[in-house]
């Protein structure tokens, strides 16, 4: 079951003219006087299944990779730089890992 982040202030972590924006992170304080502190890494297994020829050519990849002119991706641009990407006010899956946080840092 997925839990639903989208009424959530989620930001971007990658750089500005990132066109496969995977990265995000929330932050939000808790009534109590901790913090919620989420990150979200885009789901690309949604689109990929385990085992596919798609997933198979990625592990073999490994990464993107990032020259001074172009880049070679991991998986096709449709998904990385559309599909895949946490675009703002547009609905993506992500995987989220979501920790309760003292104002001493302490989870």
């Amino acid at each position: 079951e997925r839990a639903d982040f989208r009424k959530l202030p989620v930001l971007s972590i990658d750089p500005p003219g990132c066109k496969d924006i995977d990265d995000a992170l929330h932050c939000i304080t808790l009534p109590n006087g901790n913090f919620q502190v989420g990150v979200h890494i885009a789901d690309v297994t949604h689109y990929v299944k385990a085992g596919s020829a798609m997933d198979l050519e990625a592990a073999n990849r490994s990464t993107s990779t990032y020259l001074v002119n172009k880049r070679l991706d991991m998986l096709p641009a449709l998904l990385t730089t559309d599909l895949c990407s946490l675009k703002g006010n547009v609905d993506r899956y992500a995987f989220s890992v979501i920790w309760e946080v003292t104002p001493d840092a302490e989870i």
